[in-house]
């Protein structure tokens, strides 16, 4: 993806750190994480398994047989029927929540506009969520960081301390990298994954159908800048630099560049939507100079993904 580079470009104004206030992270713990379908967890949760078991939720009856704990039958029933059924309960287990970030070279420039600082705090926004909920979360930078399993409110401070940590170089080849990060994911679950998802989109397909082979519930977070829709306002001479190759391209900015832009880059976003649609990926767009509280507590408790 190229980026103008041009002394008539106006530089953004620059963003603070989302600031985890007490109000916002009250805000977030009456929110829920779900998968559109259940997984098997591996200790005890706040979602729905497709374990059977004698747990919280009440699922269904079947017949008594010889052996069955007389606890579980539901004498109500047998007084109407004059027969005997237990009750069926499904069990509530952790869901595991994978968060994969953008490592790419795109995500850090214009610098004053922020996108990998945004990034991080909608992972750690929903990274919190999931803690609360008393499920496992699992946050990548591939190539650059690779959480443990986090678990539990208190584990929220030290992923904050990861995540600020860790700068990307941009010089990570972030398809390959995430594969790697992917292949790590040992169990099935939910996997978010934010991005600017500028790049070819046999490329994008790629690395979704990577996620689709490990079973994931999947949702893709498209965050762009200002300068990712209209990286030619206000430029007569402008120097193009390709931020992941680092190619450079003189140009003559005038009304038909910049439409031709526009042209390509809602070619490339019909088409990824389009491929996200047939994978059943749930898709949402979100721009660096949008407050990330009100994208998550307005735009995304709107989607199947928050409750």
């Amino acid at each position: 993806m190229f980026r103008v580079l041009a002394d008539s470009l106006p530089t953004a104004a620059a963003r603070q750190d989302t600031v985890f206030s007490p109000k916002f992270l009250q805000q977030l713990e009456l929110l829920r994480l779900r998968a559109r379908r259940s997984f098997l967890g591996t200790r005890q949760g706040g979602h729905v398994s497709l374990k059977r078991g004698h747990g919280i939720e009440f699922a269904d009856y079947r017949k008594y047989d010889l052996g069955d704990d007389l606890r579980h039958i539901d004498w109500g029933v047998y007084a109407r029927s004059d027969r005997l059924y237990v009750k069926k309960f499904q069990e509530e287990q952790d869901l595991k929540i994978y968060i994969l970030l953008d490592s790419s070279a795109s995500m850090t420039v214009p610098p004053g506009e922020n996108k990998w600082e945004v990034a991080r705090d909608i992972a750690l926004a929903l990274a919190y969520i999931g803690l609360m909920q008393q499920d496992t979360v699992f946050v990548s930078i591939p190539g650059v960081y690779e959480s443990p399993a986090f678990s539990g409110g208190r584990a929220f401070h030290s992923l904050v301390r990861d995540l600020k940590s860790n700068s990307l170089s941009g010089g990570e080849d972030f398809l390959q990298e995430a594969r790697r990060s992917i292949s790590r994911m040992r169990h099935p679950g939910l996997a978010i994954v934010i991005s600017d998802l500028l790049f070819p989109s046999a490329r994008v397909r790629e690395l979704f159908n990577s996620l689709r082979a490990r079973n994931m519930d999947i949702t893709a977070i498209q965050l762009l800048a200002p300068s990712d829709l209209k990286p030619l306002a206000d430029v007569q001479i402008a120097r193009a630099v390709d931020s992941e190759t680092g190619e450079e391209i003189e140009l003559a900015v005038n009304s038909n560049l910049q439409d031709e832009y526009d042209y390509l880059l809602k070619r490339h976003n019909h088409e990824i939507q389009e491929y996200f649609v047939g994978a059943q990926v749930e898709y949402v767009q979100a721009r660096s100079d949008q407050a990330v509280t009100d994208f998550v507590i307005k735009d995304l408790s709107k989607m199947s993904l928050l409750s």
